[in-house]
């Protein structure tokens, strides 16, 4: 008797679980995309709030330090920080320019330009230069061994032919003309 109300209940579980899946209309899967946007919107908001708010702090606490010093101290914290902002500007420009170089320095060698950021890395145009080199002659090296390998054929037998005597075809050609 117990047996047959677990079998029940496992019955009844299982026609639960094979029912057609839920279906949404286009108002309610609107309204859920609202909600979710919504959300998003309210959390970039708070996030955005606050480093606003932290951006000012960090401000009002440099100008009161700056209130702080004297003429000549706040002048010299200025041009160091001008000198940063020029140092910052100018690393960033021969990284471009170190770029630019690379990549014109691939295609010149005939290897693809995506390598030029990893190459980049290495940071001094001559280790490159070295790189891009040794990686050039090192694939040249490579492809040269690879169509070597697929030209080579197996060397001619030595002997005679297979098809040598009343079997050959053109031996029985021959045949008939010198009739």
């Amino acid at each position: 008797m117990a047996e047959d109300t677990q079998t029940q209940e496992e019955v009844e579980t299982t026609e639960e679980t094979t029912q057609a899946p839920t279906t949404y209309t286009q108002a309610q899967l609107d309204s859920e995309a609202d909600k979710r946007a919504a959300k998003a919107l309210e959390t970039a908001k708070a996030k955005w709030q606050e480093e606003q708010a932290k951006a000012l702090e960090d401000a009002k606490s440099e100008g009161a330090r700056l209130a702080k010093m004297s003429a000549d101290e706040k002048a010299q914290e200025l041009e160091k920080q001008r000198q940063a902002a020029l140092d910052k500007r100018e690393a960033e420009l021969n990284q471009r320019e170190l770029s630019a170089s690379t990549k014109s320095l691939l295609v010149d060698k005939g290897l693809p330009g995506e390598l030029a950021d990893s190459l980049v890395a290495l940071g001094d145009a001559d280790k490159i230069k070295a790189a891009v080199e040794t990686l050039g002659k090192s694939i040249q090296e490579t492809v040269n061994k690879q169509v070597e390998a697929k030209l080579q054929t197996d060397p001619p037998k030595n002997g005679a032919s297979a098809l040598d005597g009343a079997d050959d075809p053109f031996n029985k050609i021959m045949a008939q003309y010198k009739k």
